[in-house]
């Protein structure tokens, strides 16, 4: 099973993320994507051993039976790819370099079909970089 968690960061700087089910929203803070996976696993482990246990949804499952499948907004997707260049990622995606990183930063935010665009772009690097063979 397959639970979607948005990732975004909050007034604070925190990333915050949250993840919605058959009968529970559950949400943590953290430093990190270690953390909050690490938080999000916590919570998930005690829904499902208490509340989870009369969900016919959820009955009988354990963390282990369920991956987690992240939506993040830029900034945390920015921190925690910090591989990619932000300017490399706008010049494949036609978007000025510097309002992509006001998007990193959080100053501004895109538009669905921006988000569109970067989104393409990735999943097109992705792509190459699984077409690789390095000798």
């Amino acid at each position: 099973m397959t639970i979607n968690v948005i990732v975004e960061r909050d007034e604070d700087g925190d990333i915050f993320a949250r993840m919605e089910g058959s009968g529970f929203l559950l949400t943590t803070v953290g430093k990190d994507m270690e953390e909050i996976e690490f938080n999000l696993k916590d919570l998930l482990e005690d829904y499902l051993e208490n509340e989870g246990k009369n969900n016919l949804d959820w009955k009988g499952l354990t963390v282990n039976d369920i991956a987690f499948e992240y939506e993040y907004d830029l900034s945390v997707f920015f921190e925690s790819f910090d591989m990619l260049k932000i300017s490399s990622v706008a010049g494949k995606a036609g978007i000025n370099a510097s309002l992509m990183r006001q998007y990193a930063s959080g100053v501004k935010h895109p538009s669905r079909q921006q988000v569109a665009k970067i989104e393409q772009t990735l999943h097109g690097l992705g792509e190459s970089l699984r077409q690789i063979r390095l000798v």
